[in-house]
């Protein structure tokens, strides 16, 4: 049996459904615990069908009033923290969590059976995030802003060493037995309580599993970027990449930090495969108005798209 959780809300079901049909069209013997919150029946009834279609399990977990009050930084969905009660809503002794921008091309299985043994879970290094530490942006911090450098080396007091372990939290596998052991949850829980971060879930969970975190290779995470943070990558890291990137080599999992329905379906690596996905779920005449109408205009490239048809491109 393969678990898998998402978190996710009404406007995200869309790409939750997405998610969860890309994994259902490669994996079998999966059940899915999703978690919900602000998310209208209509939209469960849905995704239960369609889940029902592939004969596989789910359960569906209502998080309404949890995480009440807590800054979610630049983020307004509170359902960012809901992976960090994994440990007490699924009583297996582990657990994929994916972010629902995520897409799965490929059978899970021997990933997700990996040795776990002396780890809290598995995860890739934010590569996005370590390019980001070369500039001078600033991150919403309660009500003020720090610079991004000054926040993790004052602040959080991670130096160059714990910024090579910092991994992204949009895909998990996670050792839940080892967790319950440790009382992860609770640590997690209670750093909430005492801290103020910046990329609250991500940050969080790096915070309590640094040392207890198995870091694997980008193709299990592959993070889909703003060019401006691909430019700034150290060469070792673009070397791993680049054969994702120009889809000559398939990742495992997807992860769509830039969207495919804000950005040009055909500029977003497999994302021609991730739109095809989505019109095989009950979503596929949904458009957001992102999808309907883009419309660009810079030194980068100009483009007019109307319904995900590109009209014209420079």
């Amino acid at each position: 049996m393969i678990n898998i959780a998402l978190g996710f809300d009404k406007n995200f079901a869309a790409y939750a459904a997405t998610t969860i049909k890309s994994i259902l069209l490669h994996n079998k013997n999966l059940k899915f615990y999703l978690m919900h919150d602000n998310l209208p029946k209509a939209d469960i009834k849905k995704i239960s069908k369609m889940i029902e279609e592939h004969k596989e399990d789910y359960q569906w977990i209502d998080m309404s009033g949890e995480f009440e009050n807590l800054f979610t930084g630049n983020w307004k969905s509170k359902t960012l923290y809901f992976p960090l009660k994994l440990p007490s809503i699924c009583d297996d002794n582990r657990i994929l969590f994916l972010d629902a921008d995520t897409f799965v091309l490929d059978d899970l299985s021997t990933f997700y059976n990996q040795n776990l043994d002396g780890y809290y879970l598995a995860a890739v290094n934010d590569y996005g995030m370590l390019s980001d530490l070369k500039t001078d942006n600033r991150l919403k911090l309660g009500n003020e802003t720090v610079d991004i450098k000054e926040y993790f080396q004052k602040i959080r007091k991670w130096n160059n060493t714990d910024m090579q372990r910092y991994f992204n939290s949009g895909m998990l596998l996670m050792n839940l037995d080892e967790m319950r052991k440790n009382n992860v949850e609770e640590q997690m829980l209670d750093s909430l309580k005492y801290n103020l971060f910046a990329f609250p879930d991500q940050d969080c969970i790096n915070y309590v599993c640094h040392d207890h975190v198995k870091i694997i290779e980008p193709k299990y995470n592959f993070m889909v970027i703003f060019k401006s943070t691909w430019n700034r990558l150290d060469d070792e890291f673009k070397e791993k990449l680049i054969p994702y990137k120009e889809e000559r080599i398939r990742p495992l999992i997807v992860h769509y930090l830039l969207k495919p329905w804000k950005k040009p379906m055909d500029n977003l690596p497999f994302s021609k495969e991730y739109n095809q996905v989505k019109q095989s779920t009950p979503y596929k005449n949904k458009m957001t108005k992102q999808e309907m109408f883009q419309f660009k205009i810079s030194k980068n490239g100009t483009y007019l798209r109307l319904f995900n048809k590109t009209i014209f491109e420079l």
